[in-house]
Protein backbone atom coordinates (compact mmCIF):
# COMPACT_ATOMS: atom_id res chain seq x y z
CA UNK A 1 0.00 0.00 0.00
CA UNK A 2 2.88 2.35 0.48
CA UNK A 3 3.65 2.26 -3.24
CA UNK A 4 0.20 3.58 -4.19
CA UNK A 5 0.48 6.38 -1.64
CA UNK A 6 3.86 7.37 -3.06
CA UNK A 7 2.47 7.43 -6.58
CA UNK A 8 -0.45 9.60 -5.53
CA UNK A 9 1.77 12.01 -3.61
CA UNK A 10 4.24 12.42 -6.47
CA UNK A 11 1.59 13.04 -9.09
CA UNK A 12 1.60 16.71 -10.02
CA UNK A 13 -1.68 18.49 -10.15
CA UNK A 14 -1.85 21.55 -12.31
CA UNK A 15 -3.71 24.41 -10.76
CA UNK A 16 -4.89 27.30 -12.89
CA UNK A 17 -2.42 30.17 -12.92
CA UNK A 18 -3.34 33.64 -11.90
CA UNK A 19 -3.29 35.88 -14.97
CA UNK A 20 -3.27 39.17 -13.08
CA UNK A 21 -0.16 40.55 -14.80
CA UNK A 22 -1.62 39.96 -18.26
CA UNK A 23 -4.90 41.53 -17.22
CA UNK A 24 -3.29 44.64 -15.74
CA UNK A 25 -0.83 45.14 -18.63
CA UNK A 26 -3.60 44.63 -21.19
CA UNK A 27 -5.88 47.15 -19.51
CA UNK A 28 -3.13 49.76 -19.04
CA UNK A 29 -1.94 49.25 -22.63
CA UNK A 30 -5.50 49.57 -23.91
CA UNK A 31 -6.01 52.80 -21.99
CA UNK A 32 -2.76 54.25 -23.36
CA UNK A 33 -3.83 53.09 -26.83
CA UNK A 34 -7.11 54.96 -26.48
CA UNK A 35 -5.22 58.06 -25.40
CA UNK A 36 -2.94 57.70 -28.44
CA UNK A 37 -5.99 57.27 -30.67
CA UNK A 38 -7.56 60.41 -29.25
CA UNK A 39 -4.31 62.30 -29.82
CA UNK A 40 -4.22 61.12 -33.44
CA UNK A 41 -7.88 62.07 -33.79
CA UNK A 42 -7.15 65.53 -32.39
CA UNK A 43 -4.20 66.08 -34.72
CA UNK A 44 -6.25 64.89 -37.68
CA UNK A 45 -9.06 67.28 -36.75
CA UNK A 46 -6.66 70.18 -36.43
CA UNK A 47 -5.14 69.25 -39.79
CA UNK A 48 -8.52 69.12 -41.47
CA UNK A 49 -9.44 72.50 -39.95
CA UNK A 50 -6.36 73.99 -41.60
CA UNK A 51 -7.05 72.15 -44.86
CA UNK A 52 -4.10 69.75 -44.71
CA UNK A 53 -4.20 66.87 -47.14
CA UNK A 54 -4.58 63.40 -45.62
CA UNK A 55 -6.11 64.65 -42.38
CA UNK A 56 -9.17 62.46 -42.92
CA UNK A 57 -6.95 59.38 -43.00
CA UNK A 58 -5.40 60.33 -39.66
CA UNK A 59 -8.91 60.65 -38.21
CA UNK A 60 -9.79 57.19 -39.47
CA UNK A 61 -6.60 55.69 -38.08
CA UNK A 62 -7.25 57.32 -34.70
CA UNK A 63 -10.74 55.83 -34.55
CA UNK A 64 -9.40 52.43 -35.58
CA UNK A 65 -6.76 52.62 -32.84
CA UNK A 66 -9.42 53.40 -30.24
CA UNK A 67 -11.45 50.37 -31.37
CA UNK A 68 -8.41 48.07 -31.38
CA UNK A 69 -7.44 49.28 -27.90
CA UNK A 70 -10.96 48.58 -26.65
CA UNK A 71 -10.67 45.07 -28.12
CA UNK A 72 -7.35 44.61 -26.32
CA UNK A 73 -9.04 45.48 -23.03
CA UNK A 74 -11.86 43.00 -23.73
CA UNK A 75 -9.39 40.24 -24.66
CA UNK A 76 -7.36 40.97 -21.51
CA UNK A 77 -10.52 40.66 -19.43
CA UNK A 78 -11.22 37.25 -21.02
CA UNK A 79 -7.65 35.99 -20.51
CA UNK A 80 -8.65 33.38 -17.92
CA UNK A 81 -11.00 31.55 -20.29
CA UNK A 82 -8.50 30.59 -23.00
CA UNK A 83 -5.14 32.20 -22.40
CA UNK A 84 -3.49 30.98 -25.62
CA UNK A 85 -6.20 32.24 -27.98
CA UNK A 86 -6.61 35.52 -26.11
CA UNK A 87 -2.82 35.91 -26.01
CA UNK A 88 -2.65 35.74 -29.81
CA UNK A 89 -5.54 38.19 -30.14
CA UNK A 90 -3.81 40.57 -27.72
CA UNK A 91 -0.56 40.33 -29.70
CA UNK A 92 -2.46 41.16 -32.90
CA UNK A 93 -3.99 44.20 -31.16
CA UNK A 94 -0.52 45.33 -30.04
CA UNK A 95 0.88 45.09 -33.56
CA UNK A 96 -2.12 46.98 -34.93
CA UNK A 97 -1.50 49.75 -32.39
CA UNK A 98 2.03 50.15 -33.76
CA UNK A 99 0.77 50.21 -37.34
CA UNK A 100 -2.25 52.46 -36.89
CA UNK A 101 -0.90 55.42 -34.94
CA UNK A 102 2.85 54.86 -35.16
CA UNK A 103 4.56 57.09 -32.55
CA UNK A 104 1.42 57.50 -30.45
CA UNK A 105 1.11 53.72 -30.24
CA UNK A 106 4.61 52.81 -29.07
CA UNK A 107 3.91 52.65 -25.33
CA UNK A 108 0.51 51.03 -25.68
CA UNK A 109 1.75 48.59 -28.30
CA UNK A 110 4.66 47.49 -26.10
CA UNK A 111 2.45 46.98 -23.06
CA UNK A 112 -0.12 45.04 -25.06
CA UNK A 113 2.57 42.90 -26.72
CA UNK A 114 4.09 42.08 -23.33
CA UNK A 115 0.64 41.12 -22.01
CA UNK A 116 0.10 38.84 -25.01
CA UNK A 117 3.52 37.26 -24.61
CA UNK A 118 2.89 36.59 -20.94
CA UNK A 119 -0.45 35.02 -21.80
CA UNK A 120 1.26 32.53 -24.11
CA UNK A 121 3.51 31.33 -21.30
CA UNK A 122 2.42 28.21 -19.47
Amino acid sequence: MSKSNEVESTATTTQPRSRTAELVLGIIGGIFGMIGGFLALTIGSIGSAFGASGAGEVNGLGIACILVSALAIVFAALINRNHVLMGWFIIICGVLNFILVSYFGILSGLLILIAGGLALRK
